[in-house]
């Protein structure tokens, strides 16, 4: 696959999965209506998800593309979440997304629902390209 397609289709899934567990954090704020805590989105806050996107992608190309042995790809996912959860917990300090400990408490849970959900998106598509693959070769094989 090619990196950079691979690079896009990461952007734009972690940027949509950050974008919407930052809106599920202000709606949970609305409804519990807690005075310390207050919920707002700037263009600088939507320019932080991208960026904080693009960034996380970037292992993946690295780290993730190889065709490896079982146990060696899931040590290297288990070091690809830490050092990303790493990465997204410093730029969500930098951009201030968190203000209090509960903030980041529940950046911390949306960050491994983004890396799940990210994961299972990538898997969908794989395997719905792989599908696209057999059944053009089947059609090949059909016709001769």
């Amino acid at each position: 696959m090619n990196k950079l397609k691979l690079w896009l289709e990461q952007t734009m899934m972690i940027s949509f999965a950050i974008l919407v567990g930052i809106l599920i954090e202000g709606l949970v704020y609305s409804f519990t209506g807690d005075p310390l805590c207050s919920f707002s989105m700037s263009w600088l806050q939507l320019l932080s998800i991208v960026i904080t996107g693009a960034v996380c992608s970037i292992p993946t190309l690295f780290w993730l593309t190889d065709d490896l042995p079982r146990n060696k790809f899931i040590l290297r996912i288990i070091i690809h979440c830490i050092g990303l959860y790493a990465v997204v917990a410093l730029l969500g300090f930098v951009f201030k997304w968190f203000e209090h400990l509960d903030g980041f408490i529940f950046m911390t849970v949306i960050y491994f629902l983004v890396y799940i959900f990210v994961w299972l998106v990538t898997l969908w598509f794989h395997k719905r390209d792989d599908n696209r693959i057999n059944k053009a070769l089947d059609d090949i094989r059909d016709d001769e």
